[in-house]
């Protein structure tokens, strides 16, 4: 095989929380809500502009009124015809605007809403942490199984090829037929076919831990602990504090600001505002000035039902996100009931995996005795090393599964 790298679990979660692409999108989704919520400010925050105009009219209307305003109004403007058929007037205007909200009740509302959706978006945040993590540990307990199989297949080729000896020594001595020594290189074809195929599982599960971690594959991984049972622990069987389910609760209390903002828009709006103006005939001369300020309370009475339908379909959400949150939890029950049914079977199957690979391995070792002594032909060594090694791997794989189950179960009771 190619070069190894060896692997901690731990420093693996770390790579993972650190570099992994999905999770790196579900931080940019809670940024994203972040700066939405940042941008609810507008609603309290005043709404300061400055702007600078020039124009030119004869327009008799916008005539006196420039003049007015550049505070440059004379006796002989108030002629009639002068009034009516005025000269073209240049006038420059720099304006100092300002409107300051003071009492908008949709905006607290929608604000109050966009809070409850950072909290969900965080929440789903960390689900999926959660969800790359199982990846993570199941993948890790998958190549730690592979690495154990493969002793097991690498001793097995030994023994093989030891009994392939000795098979092709018993033929030359006549003791055995050429058919023998077939049916041995037979099963050590067998072998090494299978060692092959667990050499590319593992690079192909080493390949995928490289992608959950976020770094480019060069080479296998070891995994630096051994493969063994997870050790029982006390299981938190409620899934109130799940974090899927957390996003969920949290979103529908967003949804119910978001109900009683709208409803908010049925109230009256209270706003501040104010303007100072410099006026003059000349482009960067700012010769008189003058401001207005003022509160202005409005109503928006009627919008043609919009804001009414937009209640209702908020409340249709609320009801149809409840019955989805209740489905999710049922589905967690049922799939939590499930997997800790499985994890007892599995315990039972560990006892019998375990006595079955220690019969079979005094099976074996009772045959290879009695076939070096010739009272055993070479069928039934090979039968009884086969099945030693089967009950080896099976016994390894029996772990495994209970070690997934356990993660599984970690994960669903909010554990891991």
């Amino acid at each position: 095989m190619a070069a190894q790298v060896p692997l901690d679990l731990d420093n693996a979660i770390d790579l993972m929380k650190e570099n992994n692409t999905q999770l790196k999108i579900q931080q940019q989704e809670l940024q994203l809500s972040k700066t939405e919520l940042s941008s609810s400010l507008s609603g309290f925050l005043p709404d300061i502009s400055v702007s600078h105009s020039g124009f030119y009219t004869n327009d008799p209307l916008n005539v006196f009124g420039f003049k007015l305003q550049q505070k440059v109004v004379k006796q002989e403007d108030f002629n009639p015809d002068l009034l009516n058929h005025p000269n073209g007037l240049q006038h420059f205007n720099t304006q100092l605007a300002v409107r300051q909200p003071l009492l908008n009740f949709d905006a607290l509302s929608a604000r109050k809403a966009l809070k409850e959706k950072v909290q969900a978006v965080n929440y789903q945040k960390m689900h999926v942490e959660n969800l790359m993590l199982v990846e993570l540990k199941n993948s890790y307990t998958n190549l730690q199984f592979l690495y154990e199989a493969k002793k097991v297949l690498e001793k097995s080729l030994l023994t093989y090829e030891e009994v392939l000896r000795n098979t092709k020594n018993f033929e030359e001595q006549g003791y055995v037929k050429h058919s023998d020594v077939l049916m041995v290189e037979v099963e050590l074809s067998g072998v090494q076919s299978s060692l092959i195929e667990v050499e590319n599982n593992i690079s192909d599960v080493s390949s995928y831990l490289a992608w959950l971690m976020g770094v480019e594959y060069q080479a296998d991984y070891l995994p630096m602990s051994e493969l063994k049972l997870i050790s029982d622990r006390k299981e938190n069987s409620s899934l109130e504090n799940r974090a899927d389910i957390l996003a969920m609760k949290t979103a529908i209390t967003a949804q119910q600001k978001q109900l009683k903002m709208n409803k908010n828009r049925l109230l009256p709006r209270l706003n501040a505002f104010g303007e100072f103006n410099y006026h003059d005939k000349n482009i960067l001369q700012f010769k008189t000035h003058s401001y207005l300020a003022g509160v202005s309370l409005s109503w928006n009475v009627f919008d043609g039902n919009k804001t009414l339908n937009s209640i209702k379909e908020n409340k249709i959400k609320i009801d149809k996100a409840d019955s989805e949150l209740q489905l999710h939890i049922e589905k967690s029950h049922l799939e939590l009931q499930k997997a800790q049914r499985e994890l007892l079977a599995q315990q039972n199957k560990l006892n019998l995996f375990r006595k079955a690979k220690e019969q079979a391995s005094e099976a074996y070792r009772i045959v290879e005795n009695r076939y070096d002594q010739g009272l055993e032909k070479t069928a039934d060594l090979l039968i009884s090393q086969t099945k030693n090694m089967e009950k080896q791997v099976d016994y390894l794989e029996a772990i495994k599964d209970y070690n997934l189950l356990k993660i599984k179960i970690d994960f669903l009771t909010n554990n891991n």
